[in-house]
C-alpha cells in the first residue's frame, strides 16, 4: 500500500512511479488515464475541490478553469489527449502516451509548482 503524507495527502512519488510502470509494462492507455485520474487528485488537494462521479473529464477541467483561474491553454490540450484516448476510440501507442505526458506535464508543473520529472 503506497504511504501516506502527512496531513492525509498521497504519496505523488509512488503516484508518478504508478504512470511510469503502467507505460513500461505496455499499458499506455491505462497510463494516460492514471495521468487524468493524479490531475484530479492534485486538483483536490490544491482547491479543495472534489470530481463529482456525475462530472465529465471536461467538465471538472472546466470548472477548474472557470473557478481556480487555471491556464485553458495548459488544462485542455491536456483534457483533449485524454479524452481521445478514453472515449475517442484512438489507439494508444507510445507516441500517444509521449505526447499526453508533454501535456500533462505543463498541468503538473502548474499545480505543482516544479516541473514533471522525467519518466
Amino acid at each position: 500500500m503506497a504511504r501516506k503524507k502527512k496531513g492525509g495527502g498521497f504519496d505523488l512519488g509512488q503516484k508518478l512511479n504508478n504512470i511510469k510502470t503502467l507505460n513500461e509494462t505496455k499499458r499506455p492507455k491505462e497510463a494516460i488515464a492514471y495521468e487524468y485520474m493524479l490531475f484530479v487528485m492534485l486538483c483536490t488537494a490544491k482547491y479543495k475541490e472534489r470530481k463529482l462521479p456525475s462530472q465529465s473529464v471536461r467538465d471538472y477541467a472546466m470548472k477548474m478553469v472557470k473557478e481556480h483561474d487555471m491556464d485553458p491553454t495548459i488544462v485542455y490540450p491536456f483534457i483533449q489527449a485524454v479524452e481521445e484516448v478514453i472515449y475517442g476510440g484512438k489507439p494508444s501507442n507510445p507516441e500517444v502516451f509521449q505526447k499526453s505526458l508533454v501535456e500533462f506535464g505543463k498541468v503538473f508543473e502548474f499545480l505543482v509548482g516544479k516541473p514533471l520529472p522525467p519518466m
